[in-house]
């Protein structure tokens, strides 16, 4: 009997191992706000007031809460991305948040359970025009453009930031002469770069040296690690800029045990710059202007999900876990419309948020 339940100790015990170390969405749970999601508002440039909302399973939504959580602090600038990370044996039990803010050029650290802000990356130009960020072992991982006055010029100087997570303090910054880095995940032990730039994805290994690249299409955005651990990527194409909600980009999917593609996806709409890309189970999401569109990650077909007719999209996420869709309002002057969809498309609620919605994080 004892090595009846020794047997049964051990067996649970791998398979939490491996459900922890193969996750490829890790989400925070339940905290002070319990379940449901945070949005991100990455507010107005000129203004600096990016922001965070709480919205309930109860459909009631609470904004400012970092402020709230902060002695009325704010987030500052504007957010970028919010991720989450753990250093814990559970990997896919998120407890801390790593908040992306361009404009004031910072990484704020946050307990995600109470959104309380624990440590700040910033100054000695250690973040300049910081984009996203990705965690692998006890290392984080943020791309910067740089100087914006060379990003979208011929010679970007674009970095990456190494920050030590277990003392949550700048370690370096990894030069990438000539990169535009926007997009950044983690899958594999590796850290995987979108070079919007040109026509690559960069990876590195978790120490952050630079081990080789993948030729994708021209200006790789957005990177999402689907359930299964593949790597998808939306490039912006040949992006058109005259007629920006009709640009047509292709998606990308890469297998990081192999760093080969196994799917090129032409034809597919987009963004012309800043592609929102999200993941469910079944299915890879993406936005272009006022529409929602789904690619089914077993045929590749591409199909129009949702066509949000009164307002243009600019957030999106997907909560794996219920298979909801939630999409962001763009709008830069006032508070943004958010609205949650169900599986098949059909409105749940809709919510009035911060300024810029671009994201959302969920717990479960």
């Amino acid at each position: 009997m004892k090595k009846v339940f020794r047997n049964l100790f051990y067996g649970l015990l791998a398979s939490s191992w491996l459900t922890a170390c193969s996750t490829s969405d890790p989400q925070p749970s339940s905290g002070k706000y319990g379940r449901g999601t945070l949005v991100i508002n990455e507010g107005n440039f000129s203004q600096g007031n990016g922001s965070l909302s709480f919205l309930k399973e109860d459909g009631t939504i609470e904004n400012n809460v970092f402020e709230a959580e902060n002695g009325g602090n704010s987030v500052g600038g504007i957010i970028q991305s919010v991720q989450g990370y753990s250093l814990g044996f559970f990997a896919n039990n998120v407890d801390k948040l790593a908040i992306v803010t361009n404009n004031q050029d910072k990484v704020i650290i946050c307990d995600a359970d109470t959104l309380k802000a624990v440590a700040v990356i910033q100054g000695n130009n250690a973040v300049e025009n910081p984009q996203a960020f990705a965690a692998v072992g006890n290392r984080g991982f943020v791309t910067n453009w740089g100087p914006i006055a060379d990003a979208f010029g011929p010679n970007p100087k674009g970095f990456l930031t190494e920050i030590n997570l277990l003392t949550r303090t700048f370690v370096r910054k990894i030069p990438l002469t000539g990169v535009r880095p926007q997009g950044i995940v983690s899958a594999n032990n590796k850290i995987y770069v979108a070079d919007n730039n040109a026509d690559k994805v960069l990876i590195f290994d978790a120490s952050g040296n630079q081990i080789g690249n993948i030729t994708v299409d021209n200006q790789p955005d957005k990177l999402v690690v689907d359930a299964f651990g593949k790597i998808w990527v939306i490039c912006n194409s040949n992006p058109d800029f005259v007629n920006f909600i009709d640009n047509r980009g292709v998606l990308i999917k890469i297998n990081p045990s192999t760093d080969q593609i196994e799917a090129t996806i032409n034809n597919v709409p987009c963004g012309a710059f800043n592609s929102k890309i999200a993941v469910s189970p079944d299915r890879v999401f993406v936005l272009s202007g006022k529409k929602v569109f789904a690619i089914n990650t077993e045929t590749n077909a591409v199909f129009e999900f949702v066509d949000n007719a009164d307002f243009s999209l600019y957030g999106l996420g997907v909560n794996r876990i219920t298979q909801e869709v939630f999409i962001g309002e763009a709008t830069f002057t006032q508070a943004s419309r958010v609205r949650q969809l169900s599986p098949t498309g059909n409105l749940i609620r809709e919510v009035t948020a911060g300024v810029g919605t671009n994201g959302f994080v969920f717990y479960r």
